[in-house]
């Protein structure tokens, strides 16, 4: 639980963490979550529970040095003042100084929003109160189309998707990979609904593991953050229980072929679906 995986901020981001969306119960899940030695907890502005995120932090009276935050910006404050306001008032509810990696959310207001949201990224960096930037739901393109921009000079560290076995974002994972920024897979365990695949079970009965523990595994071994979301304590401490094995390099090729692209989502975002 304490691996981790370099940044090209010069920062390292845990290879394993904890989601908040839509969290009846956020902050005693993620306090959950703590206790359960999970260090990294993402949440968002419009996932409306920063604060109840902040509560955990500090009832688990574990230093905030020793976690890793991210928050995100939602796309009503894609401008650079509104993005440097926005990444205050995360950390004003969070309860920090400053939060380990902020995310531009989503590619939907096109790309001068998108600029201008960055540059104002920038400056929270240049003021110390966020350490990484990144983004979410990202295609290539608007990776590109940002790194050309005037003004632009940080490259997104981070470009947090929807990501599990039949989703594997095969055009984005490489090019993220020539790039160096790291890719963190939410929704891994697909909300539940792919669980009882008969591939995964399967291969659950043959490790001796539960299904989830399959699919986190393999998102690891494939280079990706995974941050699972659950508000059972059983299920949140079951979750962390991928390290110390590793699936075959022929069991992953097995994996590797359910893969159904953007078909397999069972979220809202297709991150090419924007200009």
């Amino acid at each position: 639980m304490t691996s981790t995986f370099p940044l090209i901020s010069d920062h390292r981001i845990p290879t394993f963490g904890f989601g908040t969306l839509a969290s009846p119960t956020c902050t005693s899940s993620a306090l959950a979550a703590l206790k359960a030695s999970y260090k990294y907890l993402d949440t968002a502005q419009i996932y409306g529970n920063e604060s109840e995120t902040g509560a955990a932090i500090s009832q688990s009276n574990i230093p905030p040095s020793e976690l890793f935050i991210c928050s995100k910006l939602w796309e009503d404050m894609y401008t650079r003042s509104s993005a440097l306001q926005g990444v205050e008032g995360s950390l004003k509810k969070l309860g920090l100084d400053s939060i380990d990696l902020y995310l531009l959310h989503n590619p939907r207001p096109g790309p001068v929003a998108r600029k201008e949201a960055w540059l104002g990224l920038q400056d929270a960096v240049e003021k110390g109160l966020v350490k990484s930037i990144g983004v979410s739901n990202w295609a290539p393109k608007h990776i590109d189309q940002l790194m050309k921009e005037e003004g632009v000079y940080i490259f997104p560290a981070v470009n947090q998707v929807e990501y599990h076995p039949w989703n594997q974002q095969r055009e984005i994972t490489k090019y993220c990979k020539e790039k160096g920024i790291i890719m963190v897979a939410y929704s891994p365990l697909t909300q539940g609904r792919r669980l009882k695949d008969a591939t995964i079970t399967q291969m659950a009965e043959k490790y001796g593991k539960t299904p989830a523990q399959i699919v986190l595994r393999w998102c690891l071994q494939q280079g990706v953050v995974a941050i699972p979301k659950s508000d059972c304590e059983e299920r949140i401490v079951e979750n962390k229980g991928i390290f110390g094995w590793e699936l075959s390099s022929y069991d992953c090729q097995i994996i590797e072929r359910l893969d159904e692209g953007q078909k397999g989502n069972v979220g809202e975002w297709d991150p090419f679906a924007y200009e």
